[in-house]
């Protein structure tokens, strides 16, 4: 799949001034978007016994070593992403990974990309989409989810989980939203033990 870098200018009319681009959701939070999980798993040591003991007899994983390969879908803590789906039914979410750059992290980025302009990005931030691979974690029935209240406004509100495709529905009307996202603006999850505990909208100028 070829590699694919965004440098995102909001349209004019579509933004929500009210929150500082240093990494700042529309909570307040400020992390270094995490990328994708790396996947890793002990290796299983199996016991040799009887006549095959020490003499080269192949390990035999345990059950424990074999549920411990499954792949991490995304690691605990906070990671940027497009919501593309909201199951209240199942209490599950499907999103696609993206990385959120600021400061230098943008600057040195934004280099790579268009070294004829080194100062920079426009805003001080740059999302990178390369791999649109839809991702589905199981969501806390009580998880928050902190929204910004209107695109063109400065307030926040935290709506349940039940609430939040209608609230973005609704809030959405009029405006072109890229499928398969559901939200014209990125989110961060916060994920604790692989299930999704929080919603931050980012706000973006």
């Amino acid at each position: 799949m070829k590699s694919v870098k965004v440098w995102i200018r909001a349209a004019a009319g579509v933004t929500a001034a009210a929150l500082t681009l240093s990494g700042m959701s529309a909570c307040g939070g400020s992390k270094t978007p995490s990328g994708q999980a790396a996947t890793s798993a002990p290796a299983g040591a199996g016991t040799a016994t009887g006549a095959n003991a020490g003499a080269g007899a192949a390990p035999v994983k345990s059950d424990a070593a074999t549920a411990s390969a499954a792949p991490v879908v995304l690691s605990d803590g906070r990671s940027a992403v497009y919501l593309t789906g909201l199951n209240t039914a199942k209490k599950t979410t499907t999103f696609d990974l993206i990385e959120f750059l600021t400061g230098d992290a943008a600057k040195a980025e934004w280099k790579k990309e268009h070294p004829e302009q080194p100062d920079g990005p426009d805003n001080d931030y740059m999302i990178i989409n390369n791999n649109k691979k839809l991702r589905t974690l199981p969501v806390d029935p009580k998880a928050k989810c902190v929204v910004l209240a209107t695109l063109g406004g400065t307030d926040t509100k935290t709506v349940t989980f039940a609430a939040l495709p209608a609230f973005l529905k609704e809030r959405n009307k009029g405006i072109a939203v890229t499928p398969p996202q559901i939200s014209v603006l990125p989110f961060w999850l916060t994920v604790k033990h692989g299930t999704v505990t929080g919603f931050e909208e980012q706000f973006l100028p």
